[in-house]
């Protein structure tokens, strides 16, 4: 829907440590689609998006590409978008190694992510292998912060092992000013959003109406989500002197989302783990009931089925989509036109420079579809594998949503933040929709 204000009072921000946030919008322009940074300041750095991937120019001064290398650094947040685009260039740095490398990082990396689960430091490894991947943010990153929606556990991991740089997870709405939860620094457990502040209290309230994968429903006295144990399940409600009072000038919205008691209903569906750390699972609204009564949790979906080499994610990832009459979701799929190219090559195809003939042939498809459900195994639920996709190669227009334009906020098909724009998204390529989702109805 539209954007709701929240009502907050004088008490709301936390009152021994105020904080005054701003952002310089006379000091940010756009030029050929790009942010620059009008003018420097001492206090403020700027880099162009992807730039320090991409080998763009960063705009900003006469600073050379990878504007993020020379402002390195001690502390960055980013939205998970941002590490899913790092961890594929990464990969794509040792994809050009030769086998034998390949194989000693992958030891190294094995190693690394067992001794960070056991509180352990890997001195060896890092100074054998990933003290160079470190310098893709400028060497000198002690802490990174991810929130405005959920990261992959797989990324995660990657990024901390990688880097050599604790990647944590924070968990907040703007209804609650900004505070949730937040992971501690030391931990390594991934895919969790950590305990709540000083500020707010959680409860996880019942959730009858859905159901998950295995038809069981969401409740508090739950021990069990799953194939992993718990201490209950459910809604997240907060409430606290940091959540809002109500929507301003929206009292019906507000009654629907507020309780009298003060509590808020966020809609998420969350666990706790045995560890006293709140995880989301998956929002309300994207729980889909599909025509066999099984629910499926499409944007857990997606964070795992990005992980496929075939998703390029810098042109908007993936769409998982569903519905009471289908038997199996499918996806749309924003595809990597190099790794497409690559497998055409090595299953003699001969001639892979037609992309939109690539995407569009049944081979291909099955090899992308088989991919990405090779991704999910173990750890979605058989319910929820893909029945086909399509594949939609991204080189159409970024400000008007063609058949196969990449997803952008300015084709409306993202989000200002880069999340999916889901329903304008499935109008603008209902064309590709429409047949896809025969596809998943036996």
């Amino acid at each position: 829907g539209g954007p709701k204000g929240g009502a907050f009072n004088s008490e709301t921000p936390p009152k021994r440590d105020p904080l005054w946030g701003f952002l310089w919008h006379s000091n940010i322009i756009r030029v050929d689609g790009k942010p620059v940074k009008r003018k420097a300041s001492a206090d403020m750095k700027f880099a162009e998006e992807f730039g320090w991937l991409n080998g763009d120019k960063t705009g900003y001064g006469h600073f050379p590409a990878g504007g993020i290398q020379e402002f390195a650094p001690t502390l960055m947040a980013a939205v998970p978008k941002i590490w899913d685009i790092m961890k594929k260039g990464v990969e794509q740095q040792i994809g050009l190694a030769d086998e034998g490398a390949q194989k000693l990082m992958a030891a190294g990396y094995a190693h690394k992510t067992w001794a960070l689960q056991q509180g352990r430091t890997t001195p060896f490894w890092d100074w054998m292998l990933f003290y160079r991947f470190k310098s893709v943010v400028g060497g000198k990153a002690m802490l990174f912060i991810t929130g405005g929606g959920p990261i992959n556990p797989d990324v995660q991991n990657f990024i901390s092992v990688m880097l050599g740089v604790p990647l944590i997870q924070g968990y907040a709405l703007t209804e609650t000013c900004c505070a949730g939860t937040i992971q501690p620094h030391w931990s390594a457990e991934n895919g969790i959003v950590g305990p709540p502040l000083t500020c707010n209290e959680l409860r996880l309230n019942n959730c009858s109406e859905v159901k998950d994968r295995v038809d069981k429903p969401y409740l508090n006295t739950d021990t069990q989500h799953v194939n992993q144990r718990c201490e209950g399940r459910g809604e997240v409600w907060v409430r606290g002197d940091c959540v809002s009072a109500g929507y301003y000038i929206m009292e019906e919205k507000s009654r629907e989302a507020f309780t009298p008691e003060g509590w808020f209903r966020t809609g998420d569906i969350a666990i706790w783990t045995t560890k006293g750390n709140l995880k989301i699972v998956d929002r309300l609204k994207n729980l889909i009931k599909l025509k066999g009564g099984e629910y499926i949790a499409i944007e857990s979906m997606e964070s795992t089925y990005a992980n496929s080499v075939f998703v390029n994610v810098v042109s908007g990832g993936l769409l998982c989509f569903g519905n009471g009459d289908m038997d199996k979701p499918v996806a749309l799929v924003q595809v990597d036109v190099r790794e497409l190219q690559n497998w055409a090559k090595m299953n003699g195809f001969a001639n892979v420079d037609d992309i939109e003939a690539l995407c569009a042939n049944e081979q291909c498809i099955k090899a992308v579809t088989a991919d990405m459900n090779a991704k999910g195994k173990g750890k979605l639920g058989a319910n929820e594998a893909l029945a086909s996709v399509a594949l939609i190669s991204g080189l159409g227009s970024p400000n008007t949503a063609e058949f196969n334009s990449p997803w952008t906020p300015e084709n409306q098909c993202l989000t200002a933040s880069n999340k999916l724009n889901r329903k304008p998204l499935e109008r603008a390529f209902e064309k590709v929709l429409t047949p896809l989702i025969k596809k998943g109805i036996r």
